[in-house]
């Protein structure tokens, strides 16, 4: 068993999911890559650490400073797409996920050879 199987999930909705939560721990390593030297940058090393959650981190102004506006863009961004657009993209997160469930299978189980 990886020291991944042996971390909690980022949320309560990634639970069931490890692909899902991978993707997820991805993106929060990526925010507190761009975040070092920051009380954010440090609250979101935490989160990866097990020391605190996601969720409490989320509920802070230098989330809610950093995050807010990229939700902003992201928003106008997606309502700007076409529906082929949003699909296309739909679809690549889909993928994205699936490729990480195969990762932790393969990490899991071995690779079936």
């Amino acid at each position: 068993m990886s020291e991944q199987d042996e971390r909690p999930p980022l949320l309560s909705v990634t639970a069931g999911d490890a692909g899902a939560d991978r993707v997820l721990r991805r993106q929060v390593a990526a925010l507190r890559d761009q975040a070092v030297g920051t009380p954010l940058g440090d609250m979101l090393d935490d989160v990866l650490a097990g020391r605190r959650t996601l969720r409490d981190v989320a509920r802070t102004p230098e989330f809610d400073e950093v995050v807010a506006p990229a939700a902003r863009v992201a928003t106008e961004q997606w309502v700007a797409l076409t529906p082929q657009e949003r699909e296309t993209l739909v679809a690549q997160g889909r993928e994205q996920v699936a490729r990480a469930r195969e990762e932790v299978y393969r990490e899991r189980y071995g690779d079936g050879t």
